[in-house]
């Protein structure tokens, strides 16, 4: 008989980002709790049993406590069981807020938080849930690899899901500051000899297939979080049946964060990076990094200032990297005839020019003088 369930992962509730503005962060963290009740109504919508949260839930080990109280109301919303495990942002220690009594009581009664390693029987469903909740941000060793190695092959006719937070090797890089990897060859194995029939992972913020077995899958986050999340925005639907697996996403979220490389040298290549900016659709649910390259006068800088300045007013967040960006801004003569000067005023912006055509903290203070000068014209004019 075949068991559906919903896998998702990496809420991140009560997650910040710094390129948001006060209003645009307003609208991200809304949108977090409504993505949770989507995700009930996806559950409803595709006769899903029961959902996985594989880490995460929160972005804090202790969130404010209007955080907590807007999720408890958003988990009310699901009709199936859900079982939430610890991940390293909420890693279940002391000190955080699984340990405290009077949250977990106020949670749902079809929620439950999985804090150790014991198979959870899902009511009414033939299978169970074995959870690896995190204890810490940066575990010591392969916890994952632990729990299946004293695992016994799933019962005949019960499907067993096991539920872990963290990346893999072969996945993600490993170094000397990294958390400790899980070994793909005790995932692989585990599911090969049916100790384990489906393995839901978190920490990986893009739907990612793990493996060969086609049972192994990183939900990716419900709300994309930051850029480079290719498959973000979505949860999983899998199904599972004596060996076999099924996985079909679904959308559920709306931010985008996307990145785009620009080289400005004529009044036509502004005009593309502001038509470009003025197309993306659902503006406010979308974050920009741009890296800027090429050599433009001050008309043209004066130019971009202003299609950027309307890009900020209308995206959820614009942010000009300086890592990718190496723009230059030369005065030419045409720049300074159209500051329209004389007398004493004319010579200091010569001076100015030829100053900024220099090297050095000089010439980049003159050129940041004339660019200011050539704004002041602009707006007068």
């Amino acid at each position: 008989m075949t068991v559906r369930f919903l896998h998702t992962s990496d809420w991140q509730l009560g997650m910040t980002r710094r390129f948001l503005d006060t209003d645009a962060q307003a609208r991200y963290t809304d949108d977090q709790f409504a993505v949770v009740r989507r995700l009930a109504q996806v559950a409803n919508e595709t006769n899903a049993r029961f959902v996985v949260v594989a880490g995460d839930v929160f972005d804090h080990l202790l969130p404010d406590r209007r955080i907590i109280a807007r999720a408890v109301d958003a988990l009310a919303a699901f009709t199936v069981p859900v079982f939430l495990l610890p991940g390293n942002h909420d890693a279940d220690n002391p000190a955080a807020l699984w340990a405290n009594t009077d949250i977990i009581d106020r949670l749902p009664t079809l929620v439950r938080v999985v804090r150790d390693s014991e198979p959870v029987p899902v009511p009414g469903v033939r299978a169970e849930v074995v959870g690896v909740p995190l204890l810490s941000r940066k575990p010591d060793r392969d916890t994952v690899s632990e729990v299946l190695a004293g695992l016994e092959p799933t019962p005949t006719g019960t499907e067993r899901i096991v539920v872990a937070h963290g990346q893999v090797e072969g996945v993600a890089f490993s170094g000397p500051d990294e958390p400790v990897l899980i070994s793909l060859t005790c995932l692989e194995a585990a599911v090969a000899d049916h100790r384990a029939s489906y393995v839901a992972l978190g920490d990986r913020h893009s739907v990612t297939s793990v493996g060969r077995s086609g049972a192994v899958w990183y939900s990716g986050a419900p709300q994309a979080t930051d850029f480079g999340q290719d498959a973000a925005n979505q949860a999983l639907v899998v199904d599972v049946a004596n060996g076999a697996v099924e996985v079909d996403t679904v959308e559920v979220g709306s931010w985008h964060f996307v990145a785009h490389d620009v080289e400005l040298a004529t009044p036509a290549t502004i005009d593309r990076l502001d038509a470009l900016l003025a197309g993306l659709p659902g503006k406010e649910r979308t974050v920009v990094k741009l890296g800027i390259t090429g050599t433009i006068n001050l008309t043209l800088h004066t130019r971009l200032d202003a299609v950027l300045e309307q890009a900020r007013d209308l995206l959820g967040g614009l942010v000009v990297s300086s890592r990718r960006s190496d723009l230059t801004v030369v005065a030419d003569d045409a720049d300074l005839a159209a500051l329209d000067l004389s007398g004493f005023a004319r010579a200091a912006a010569d001076e100015l020019a030829d100053q900024a055509r220099g090297d050095g903290d000089e010439a980049a203070a003159a050129g940041d003088a004339l660019m200011l000068l050539h704004r002041l014209a602009a707006r007068s004019s």
